[in-house]
């Protein structure tokens, strides 16, 4: 199972490696061991798989630069708090007790933006399935705090 940090309005770190907007899409797919041949429904978009073969990333891309990070899998801490494999109701809890809040999404067309962590959240039940349990997080260098 992959770990990885928030790193708010920057990207994402995995052990040593970081995952960050702007880094050339190269760059990334050699880091990140990319294999030609997969899913991608998109051309501006990678996918990757943890050790498993279960989802774990997307990246977006525009002009070859990173701009939108996706975990799909895996874990994804933010000072010690779990912002993917965790439920809607622990971490709105979780955030609550650090001083943050989940609100309605103005970002994306589902899920809930932490504006503080500048961070787009999705359950289960946001995405149209069951359940309370974290689909997916998103960050992009888009998603602006004023």
């Amino acid at each position: 199972m992959e770990h990885c940090e928030l790193v708010p309005g920057r990207g994402i770190r995995r052990g040593d490696t970081d995952i960050f907007f702007g880094m050339p899409r190269k760059k990334l797919r050699d880091t990140l061991g990319w294999k030609a041949g997969g899913e991608n429904m998109w051309d501006d978009e990678d996918e990757y798989a943890d050790a498993a073969g279960d989802e774990w990333l997307r990246l977006r891309f525009l002009d070859d630069k990173l701009c939108d990070i996706e975990v799909l899998g895996g874990q994804l801490t933010h000072e010690g708090t779990e912002l993917l494999a965790t439920t809607m109701p622990a971490l709105h809890a979780a955030l609550k007790k650090s001083g943050m809040a989940l609100e309605k999404t103005e970002w994306l067309s589902e899920g809930h933006d932490c504006v503080d962590l500048q961070i787009v959240v999705a359950s289960r039940e946001d995405t149209g399935d069951v359940g309370e349990e974290i689909a997916w997080v998103i960050t992009s260098s888009d998603f602006r705090v004023e």
